[in-house]
């Protein structure tokens, strides 16, 4: 099972099995059988995108590297993917600084208290935006906390 989101560019999921996993889904799992299915486009969107990872796997994993790195030696951070949580633990204080941030063109989340434990700042170091950029940021964030 795999969802179609954040890396390919689309929604929903899929599943893949053999005939007899398969045949019981459709009788037994009604969230599936009910469920909207994918539009031709959102398939297409998702499957090109596949294509596209596969033919450059070798430079997308370079450039998750490389922002592994920065998040690494700006905000003493260790990463596995591209989203970073930034522990800030004050309700308050996290807003203050998504907003400044938010002021200086950065979208990134402020998460409070009920949702987590501990206050935090939500940064994804995406691939569409370079990694001078993302420097940046992490300075940015590095002199707020």
């Amino acid at each position: 099972m795999g969802d179609l989101g954040k890396a390919y560019g689309s929604f929903g999921a899929y599943i893949l099995a053999s005939s007899h996993i398969v045949d019981y889904l459709i009788n037994r799992a009604k969230p599936i059988i009910y469920a909207t299915s994918l539009s031709l486009y959102d398939t297409l969107l998702a499957h090109n995108s596949l294509k596209y990872i596969l033919k450059n796997s070798i430079e997308l994993k370079s450039e998750i590297s490389k922002r592994q790195e920065i998040i690494q030696e700006v905000l003493h951070i260790e990463i596995d993917g591209l989203i970073v949580s930034i522990h800030i633990g004050d309700n308050v204080k996290v807003i203050d600084i998504k907003n400044s941030l938010k002021d200086d063109g950065y979208a990134i989340g402020g998460i409070r208290q009920p949702t987590v434990k501990s206050a935090i700042l939500r940064v994804i170091a995406r691939l569409g935006e370079s990694s001078d950029e993302l420097e940046e940021l992490c300075q940015k964030i590095k002199r707020s906390v």
